[in-house]
């Protein structure tokens, strides 16, 4: 029976980190079946969901440490269910995209975070950054997110909610089903 485990790992970006991770997890016998890898800052961070038989995932979970170590990572590693399994995903949810574009300031992403999670909306997936202006170089932040609202809540009043709130910031805010 296929058994499913998630790694983070960070730590200093060099070369190599992705081929040495994957190889690791090759050599156990698994397969990365999701991931998201990115350099913030002058760190290199890696989400890998992995999948294998019981004996290939036991490995991952018990030599992820030690080859974190050897490569200058920070890995934590433990077992996690199927995706899509119950439990998994949020049921009776309609997933929407969320994108936001702003002058950059503090606050954005807690704003947006806890007016979804006073409604009870789940985030899925969210990216932010900050990049310069084309002629200013002033900073810029954009939030490109996929949420699970509920099927139970009225989506015009979440999209007016963010509205709002994006008014109050000067955000530019859109809001779309996803697909």
């Amino acid at each position: 029976m296929t058994q499913y485990a998630v790694l983070t790992a960070v730590g200093e970006d060099k070369p190599g980190l992705v081929d040495s991770i994957s190889a690791f997890i090759l050599e156990c016998g698994c397969n990365i079946e999701d991931s998201r890898m990115a350099i913030l800052g002058g760190e290199f961070a890696m989400l890998i969901l992995i999948n294998g038989e019981k004996s290939g995932v036991e490995k991952v979970l018990k030599g992820a440490a030690n080859v974190g170590e050897r490569c200058g990572l920070t890995i934590h590693s433990r077992a996690t269910r199927a995706p899509g399994a119950k439990g998994s995903a949020k049921t009776g949810a309609i997933p929407f995209q969320i994108e936001a574009y702003s002058m950059d300031h503090p606050g954005i992403v807690q704003r947006i975070a806890h007016y979804l999670a006073e409604r009870k909306i789940n985030v899925r997936a969210l990216e932010t950054r900050v990049s310069s202006a084309p002629t200013t170089g002033m900073p810029l932040f954009s939030l490109h997110a996929t949420v699970d609202i509920p099927a139970s809540e009225k989506v015009a009043e979440v999209r007016k909610g963010l509205e709002d709130i994006c008014a109050s910031e000067n955000i530019d805010i859109e809001m779309k089903p996803a697909g």
